[in-house]
């Protein structure tokens, strides 16, 4: 059964006002990604879930045409004003139609995603299918760039800690847990300032491992010459969180 999609409106906006961090680590290592394979100023960079258009305002800034794609419609309107010069459409992965195709992802020069977004799908088998879809949609001699969530960073979580930050208008509390093989997931609370009264609102975050050797078969059998990074630049990532980027033969 297909779930409703995740980061309603609070958990959205708290995402875009408090967790920033994550694209301004990693936007530097994808600008020289484009750069080193002559992705040049001008050329199309589809974003695949997008979020609230933070890494998308930075494409654009570098002089990029940019697509941003996110299954949430909280996000997506919240992109739409954070990063108003690029074009944002609600698509849930995989979309399961031919690339270019109505509610398909668009042909781009490149494809970039951060935040282990495919993770975020129902199973190990809309993980490939979506890969293969992103594959397809980089137009040859173009670049793939993503980060994928491997069962590594799975287990080197301490699944009873409990993450919390607050604010002086938000606050949000995590908790995670390990229901089944290849599952990480998270329980998430956020209570938001609305006036004079705060707001709560709960989602459940599944997320579903995938391992890089299975995603590496995948972007070669659709035309990408993929390799294992480290990280999309200098910047440190989580152990067990891998890049993958490669070229469209």
């Amino acid at each position: 059964m297909t779930r409703e999609p995740y980061y309603w409106t609070d958990l959205a906006w708290v995402h875009h006002v408090g967790y920033a961090h994550h694209v301004e680590h990693t936007c530097t290592g994808i600008l020289q990604l484009l750069h080193d394979v002559a992705v040049l100023q001008g050329a199309c960079v589809l974003d695949v879930g997008c979020g609230s258009g933070l890494l998308a305002r930075k494409l654009l800034d570098a002089g990029f045409a940019v697509q941003g794609v996110d299954a949430s419609p909280a996000m997506i309107e919240l992109a739409r004003n954070h990063a108003a010069g690029a074009r944002f459409d609600v698509v849930r992965l995989p979309t399961g139609r031919p690339t270019g195709t109505a509610g398909a992802l668009p042909a781009a020069d490149a494809v970039v995603s951060t935040g282990h977004v495919l993770n975020y799908l129902d199973s190990r088998a809309d993980i490939a299918q979506a890969l293969g879809e992103l594959a397809r949609a980089v137009r040859p001699g173009g670049l793939l760039a993503i980060d994928l969530m491997t069962e590594r960073f799975a287990q080197a979580r301490d699944i009873n800690a409990v993450h919390a930050k607050a604010e002086k208008d938000w606050a949000i509390i995590t908790r995670f847990s390990r229901p089944e093989p290849h599952r990480f997931d998270r329980k998430i609370t956020v209570f938001r300032l609305d006036g004079d009264h705060w707001r709560r609102s709960d989602e459940h975050h599944r997320n579903v491992t995938f391992e890089v050797d299975e995603a590496l078969h995948v972007l070669k059998d659709n035309g990408i010459d993929a390799h294992p990074r480290a990280a999309f630049g200098a910047e440190t990532l989580p152990e067990g969180l891998a890049v993958l980027a490669g070229i469209r033969r």
